[in-house]
């Protein structure tokens, strides 16, 4: 490095020397401009040679470096100014620490376009031969890659580098159009060329990957996975939800009859395997023989249409018939087997003898409506060889467990639909494979059924439902409930009446049957029944009613049966005393009870229907038994009454001497001379009387009383309730009145018309006529009509009870007369009078 600086000094001194002439000045000078670039060259090396110096030899060298460019400079503007034109400017350059040099943007760019580019270039030419040679989509599988992710890779790739392309497409046209309208003064030929290139590359990146896309969708995953078999079977397993759910059959499935059995043809293996078959002649018509005597045609778009039904347990062979046109333009059909089909097991199926059960167009049908199927699975467990009998029903295919561990189950069908019944074998997980869809058929006539919702013992909420909405068909229905032991009628009840739902007492434990007869709206008959069985133990419901008699008083009276009910106790007040028990319901009343009546153990024979007598002659307690028992259907009733005497202090007594009713005002007789009292060593000191009608009289000695009652009016009372008190000269004392009250009515009006002065009821012309009225009770208002055209005459009370009427003209008149009371009442009289 010390030439430079030896270099650089000789520069500077000859700089001063004579100059030559010009032509030999720039040859100089441009024999020195290259050692100087030379020299810079070789400082460049050498620092990039030597990264480690230290930081005061690295001034040192870019100081040479710059004086080097100072002199190069100088130079240039030599030459210039010498008239030579063929300049290169020398740039400073700058170098780093470490020796590195800096990379532009646009450098990095154009780069990473070129290996984008190429990126792209090379994608392109995989994709075109994956699409080409779709067999080797299924190499990846020793990288852990499915034909299906391959598959989804490969159009994921695809689609990316489309969109790429697309945009850079864009891009382009984005840029060429900005600058057609943006630059000025220069030619526009190169903007609308690219304009052209960008359109060019956007609908080749849309057509090309479109293209690309859609053989990328057809190639058969399946047949990559399976590159041996011409034919996939498939179980159909739809649900509610998904009705086209299926699931390919392996080496490891169990098939299980009845199950419906999609196939799916493999047409890039197809193609291979019937080409060995019929050489090069191409395939009109394929069909599938399921084996099972079902052909099936091919649809187009790889899946059979259709599915294989198999019913019954045993090996089925699937074979395909080709049709195809030879060499000698003779139509041919061949058939190939394909694979074999094993059903392991098959289930049973049952339905009442009523019912209707086939198996046709890939589906199980029962009906009509309601339907009860047995599903039997004990040939399932034995052809398996499975020791536990695990298995979990669910007969409409909701996802709800309706039975476990159970071979044989039974599902009551009640709406019509097709359902999708499916089963679980716990010991064989997922293995196991079945299909059948039931298809339920509805009823020519509604159906109904019950249901019964226990309240108490025996009362019961009966509802009614129709199936499928058939209650919108009736027009009239009714009710039989009968005893289903002995079909006995117990009751019959009008439909309409009771609706569909209502509160029903049975008997008591046994057997009913309840049945629905009923009517369609288009005449048919129908009817539905159920039988409900009433196991718990009931009793009865009893009423009655206890009245006495006893020498005093001859007639029955009714004693307080709520108080006896209650303290199970019948109080008397005297011996002997006639006791007469009268049943007047029992509830249930059922043909097998029993009624038996006992006097102190004894049994009573009734007198009348449900009415029984007992004579009570002595002050002991006596028992009183009331049995009733149905030993068919359990019900048990019994209740004890004890009779006690509690001869009171003064036994009252009370009676109405003659009537007990009448028209107001009305008087009658009350007596109360039969008053007993058991003290023979008192007596009574008097009488005080309450009438029932605000009116009181006291202390009286006499027993026996007249009073008369007056309706009233105001109040609209005419029933009155008489009491007595008596008092003993011992300070005892009793009130009693009368049971029945004593019934007073309104006062009936009379009213008459008639002519004093003309009794004949006719009189002349222009005679004065006297009318006058007879009546009873004091009238508030009068109202004369004399039958002409004078306007009606009124007056108050009793002031125009006599009228003096003069007629004009001849004729035929009604005199009425309109009378209005106190009470309200209004009476109308009327009669007719001639005028001649």
């Amino acid at each position: 490095m010390a030439g430079n600086e030896n270099f650089l000094q000789n520069s500077s001194q000859t700089a001063g020397v004579n100059p030559l002439n010009e032509e030999q000045k720039i040859q100089e000078i441009l024999q020195e401009q290259q050692k100087l670039q030379a020299l810079y060259n070789q400082v460049v090396v050498y620092i990039q040679g030597h990264p480690n110096m230290t930081s005061d030899e690295m001034l040192k060298y870019q100081a040479q470096l710059k004086q080097l460019s100072e002199y190069y400079q100088k130079n240039q503007e030599k030459l210039k100014l010498l008239g030579y034109s063929n300049l290169q400017v020398n740039k400073d350059v700058v170098i780093k620490s470490g020796a590195t040099r800096n990379i532009s943007v646009k450098s990095i760019f154009i780069g990473c376009g070129a290996i984008i580019f190429f990126l792209v270039i090379g994608l392109l030419f995989l994709f075109y031969y994956l699409v080409q040679n779709p067999a080797q989509l299924s190499g990846l599988g020793s990288l852990g890659i499915s034909p299906s992710t391959a598959k989804s890779l490969l159009s994921g790739l695809s689609l990316t580098v489309m969109i790429v392309i697309m945009l850079v497409g864009i891009i382009v046209i984005i840029m060429n159009v900005y600058k057609s309208f943006t630059v000025k003064n220069k030619p526009k030929a190169r903007y609308y060329g690219g304009i052209f290139i960008g359109v060019f590359v956007l609908g080749l990146a849309l057509g090309a990957g479109t293209k690309l896309l859609g053989e990328i969708g057809k190639i058969q995953v399946d047949a990559l996975a399976n590159p041996d078999e011409v034919l996939l079977s498939y179980v159909h397993q739809p649900t509610k939800d998904n009705s086209t759910q299926l699931t390919q059959i392996n080496r490891n499935s169990i098939l299980i009859a009845p199950v419906n059995v999609p196939f799916k043809l493999l047409t890039q293996n197809f193609k291979t395997y019937i080409a060995l078959q019929i050489g090069n002649y191409t395939p009109q018509t394929v069909q599938l023989d399921c084996g099972n005597g079902q052909i099936l045609n091919y649809g187009g778009n790889d899946m059979f249409n259709g599915a294989c039904f198999y019913t019954k347990k045993g090996n089925y062979t699937a074979s395909l018939i080709v049709g195809y046109t030879d060499a000698q333009n003779v139509q041919q059909t061949g058939t190939y087997p394909i694979k074999t089909i094993t059903i392991a097991s098959e289930l049973s199926f049952s339905v009442p003898e009523d019912k209707k059960l086939e198996m046709q167009n890939n589906e199980v049908i029962v009906g009509p409506l309601p339907v009860g199927l047995t599903i039997n699975a004990d040939q399932v467990f034995r052809d398996l060889g499975l020791k536990n009998y695990r298995i979990s029903w669910d007969g409409d295919g909701d996802g709800n467990e309706d039975k476990a561990d159970d071979t044989s189950f039974i599902f009551n069908y009640e709406k019509a639909e097709v359902y999708y019944p499916s089963f679980t074998l716990p010991d064989l997980g997922k293995s196991a494979l079945f299909s059948f869809p039931l298809r339920v058929e509805k009823s020519l006539t509604p159906v109904c059924k019950f249901s019964f919702d226990q309240k108490k013992v025996n009362d019961y909420v009966v509802n009614v439902e129709f199936l499928d909405g058939g209650e919108r068909n009736i027009s009239d229905y009714s009710y039989l409930v009968m005893d289903h032991a002995t079909n006995q009628v117990l009751d019959e009840l009008q439909g309409k009446t009771y609706g569909m739902s209502f509160n029903y007492k049975f008997q008591g434990q046994g057997s009913y049957l309840f049945r629905m007869n009923f009517i369609t709206n288009e005449g048919k008959r129908g009817s539905c029944e159920d039988i409900v069985r009433l196991t718990d133990k009931a009793s009865y419901t009893v009423n009655y009613e206890l009245s006495s008699s006893t020498p005093r008083i001859s007639s029955f009276q009714k004693l307080n049966t709520t108080q006896i009910q209650e303290t199970k106790t019948i109080t008397l007040s005297e011996v002997p005393t006639k006791l007469k028990f009268k049943i007047q319901s029992i509830e249930p009343k059922t043909y097998d009870s029993v009624v038996r009546m006992l006097y102190d153990g004894r049994p009573v024979v009734e007198t009348n229907t449900d009415e029984y007598l007992f004579d009570v002659r002595d002050s002991k307690e006596h028992t009183i038994t009331l049995q009733i028992e149905d030993k068919v259907r359990g019900l048990q009733y019994q209740e004890n009454l004890t009779t006690k005497i509690g001869l009171d202090d003064i036994v009252g007594d009370i009676k109405v001497i003659g009537e007990k009713s009448g028209f107001s005002p009305f008087t009658t007789t009350l007596d109360a001379s039969a008053t007993k009292l058991n003290d023979p060593d008192d007596e009574i000191a008097y009488f005080s009387w309450d009438f029932g009608d605000g009116k009181t009289q006291n202390n009286l000695s006499n027993a026996v009383i007249k009073h008369t009652y007056y309706y009233n009016v105001e109040k609209n009372q005419g029933t009155f309730k008489p009491k007595v008190s008596v008092f003993t000269k011992k300070g005892r004392s009793l009130t009693f009145g009368l049971e029945d009250p004593i019934i007073v009515n309104k006062q009936l009006i009379k009213l008459d018309i008639s002519s004093t002065s003309h009794p004949t009821q006719e009189a002349r012309l222009g005679e004065p006529v006297v009318f006058s009225l007879d009546f009873n009770g004091l009238p508030e208002k009068i109202y004369w009509s004399f039958g002409d055209e004078s306007q009606p005459l009124s007056c108050n009370g009793r002031e125009c009870i006599e009228m003096t009427k003069t007629f004009d003209k001849k004729g035929t008149y009604t005199i009425k007369v309109t009378m209005e009371f106190e009470d309200e009442q209004t009476v109308e009289q009327s009669m007719t009078f001639r005028v001649r």
